[in-house]
């Protein structure tokens, strides 16, 4: 809607899919999008293991498009079975990444940026209780936050 605002998409495993085609009008097509698009696009995906890496090199190819405006395109991987995240030192997950960096996921969040999260519905459970947790910690009530969102919320998960 908004080409000014940030775009941050959650995906775990094949839930890439809607994503990778997203990503690809942004960063590779010489599409109106492309050219009109003015915020940063944050993909967090989320996989057991590095060779898991659904479509790496694509990704980087993405990220040698954006090298006149780095911070277009920020691209966080969750690697379960081989990283650990800082909160509790177990393994990392997409919830992990979302808490890691919280301030600049609320601020985004705060400034109009539409948050998607595509894959497992497994998820969601970790994502919410972590997300509800980061709030709570900074004195936020995230039921009322998440009202506040709800345009900006979009989860399409199996």
């Amino acid at each position: 809607e908004d080409p000014s605002k940030d775009i941050i998409m959650v995906a775990t495993g094949t839930g890439i899919a809607p994503f990778r085609g997203f990503m690809h009008r942004l960063f590779m097509e010489n599409t109106v999008a492309r050219h009109m698009f003015a915020g940063q696009a944050w993909l967090i995906l989320g996989v057991p293991t590095t060779s898991g890496m659904l479509y790496k090199p694509e990704f980087d190819a993405m990220q040698q498009n954006t090298a006149d405006r780095p911070e277009a395109l920020k691209i966080d991987y969750a690697i379960s079975r081989e990283q650990t995240n800082s909160i509790d030192g177990g393994k990392m997950y997409v919830q992990h990444v979302l808490a890691q960096q919280a301030d600049v996921l609320l601020e985004k969040l705060d400034n109009g940026a539409h948050i998607y999260f595509c894959g497992l519905k497994g998820m969601m459970p970790g994502i919410l209780e972590s997300l509800e947790k980061v709030c709570q910690e900074r004195g936020l009530d995230f039921s009322a936050k998440q009202k506040e969102w709800k345009s900006q919320w979009h989860v399409e998960v199996y």
